[in-house]
């Protein structure tokens, strides 16, 4: 291809064309010649560059290495696919307090209708949140109990895995969600059975201790440094008992907060049901 290229840049002579002028075809063969090499020089340059042996004659006889360079990450901007959160991953859910800064986005338009509309039952007093402080007044504490309300809804809702303490004090892993009218609670223990548990039904809700195989009140003196006890929220329906199993005091207190708000809701939206309907 070269020499044919060269030949013809030289001005080799070709047939000549009838309808060509013969003093005129040369100049055209230059000008053709001239296009095809202007053509062909950026690909012969490529192709030439990447059949070079630089590299194999810089390294001399042993083996051809090929290092690719890229830009390496810091040690300390490393991070382990492991320990980054799955963000399709409903099974175990961050438990927000209300904080504002919590790192929660703000979901779907359904699940932010739901949470704009759920609004604090009407009680005498409220409770106070784990995250409140002796310094907030009593609006403060009242939004930060909202906040941690709607956030506890709409996890519940969405559908969260809890260890579940049965009768014969076995631990089991039972996902929960909330019902879209949010007044039913719904139980799949993974066992085939799927158990719906109407909020209005519930006659109590409270805290207990449990510390090696022993029950205590809270508030009740531990023995010893009382690490290995845990925290269990009771749910009594007219028939049946809910046991729910936590480790941290914290969480335990939401659960249990939020929980009778939304048993408080539940009973007294019925109570207005009942109320039009006579």
């Amino acid at each position: 291809l070269l020499s044919r290229c060269s030949r013809v840049g030289r001005g080799a002579p070709r047939p000549a064309d009838s309808s060509v002028p013969r003093g005129n075809s040369f100049a055209l063969q230059g000008g053709r010649a001239d296009f095809v090499w202007r053509m062909l020089s950026p690909r012969l340059d490529w192709m030439l560059g990447c059949c070079s042996c630089a590299g194999y004659e810089q390294h001399g006889q042993g083996e051809f290495q090929v290092q690719l360079s890229a830009d390496r990450l810091t040690q300390a901007a490393r991070r382990h696919s492991l320990t980054k959160g799955d963000s399709f991953d409903i099974t175990f859910t961050p438990r927000s307090f209300g904080d504002p800064g919590s790192p929660r986005g703000k979901g779907t338009p359904r699940q932010q209708d739901l949470r704009n509309h759920l609004d604090l039952p009407q009680l005498a007093t409220y409770p106070q949140p784990p995250n409140s402080t002796e310094h907030d007044t009593e609006e403060e504490r009242k939004a930060k109990l909202l906040a941690m309300y709607r956030e506890f809804a709409l996890e519940l809702h969405t559908g969260m895995y809890l260890t579940q303490l049965t009768s014969s004090r076995d631990y089991s892993d039972i996902h929960c969600q909330l019902m879209e009218d949010m007044t039913t609670l719904k139980l799949d223990q993974s066992n085939g059975r799927i158990i719906e548990f109407p909020l209005t039904n519930v006659s109590k809700v409270y805290r207990i201790l449990k510390s090696d195989d022993k029950w205590y009140t809270p508030g009740s003196a531990l023995p010893g440094a009382g690490a290995d006890s845990e925290q269990i929220v009771v749910v009594e329906f007219m028939r049946r008992k809910l046991a729910f199993v936590f480790k941290e005091l914290a969480v335990s207190q939401r659960f249990l907060i939020c929980l009778e708000l939304l048993i408080r809701r539940a009973q007294q939206r019925q109570g207005e049901k009942g109320m039009r309907a006579v």
